[in-house]
């Protein structure tokens, strides 16, 4: 992920082989190997379901608890320092050293999304990435590879 795509001295993930119909095919450009290690990762949606719309459900529930500068204090003092950085770019280190500059602005941030329902888009974003399955024999199956999703920490 660091280097260029050409940069030989990286691992790449090699020309994967799967199945289409029940004959095998396989995927040798970057979008080909995409799809192969989407479509793997993530099944297609199940049909639509219409009879869950006749049932009668209880009222949504509303939010009336207050965040509070000790919970975020606790969930901060939680991350892991040194995690892989999520699309906001913000590490988990920085967040914990500055806690006692930042807590009561976090605490008035989450305070008005909660009482207005908002959510901030961008937290909502997240970069997948693909990783090696540690032990396996073969590299240009599907099945060796995991995704890890990098969020935004906040």
């Amino acid at each position: 992920m660091s280097t260029p795509w050409g940069d030989s001295r990286k691992t790449r993930i090699p020309v994967l082989i799967h199945k289409v119909r029940e004959v095998e095919e396989q995927a040798n450009t970057n979008q080909d190997k995409g799809r192969v290690l989407v479509k793997g990762f993530f099944p297609a949606k199940p049909p639509v379901n219409n009879t869950l719309d006749k049932l009668s459900y209880l009222p949504e529930c509303k939010s009336e608890g207050v965040i509070t500068t000790e919970q975020i204090h606790v969930q901060l003092k939680r991350l892991k320092l040194y995690k892989a950085l999520g699309p906001d770019g913000i590490t988990n280190i920085v967040l914990t050293k500055s806690t006692d500059l930042i807590i009561e602005r976090l605490a008035h941030i989450y305070q008005a999304m909660l009482r207005g329902s908002l959510m901030y888009k961008p937290w909502k974003e997240f970069i997948t990435v693909i990783l090696r399955k540690p032990g396996k024999p073969r590299y240009d199956m599907p099945k060796a590879y995991r995704p890890i999703a990098l969020l935004n920490t906040m």
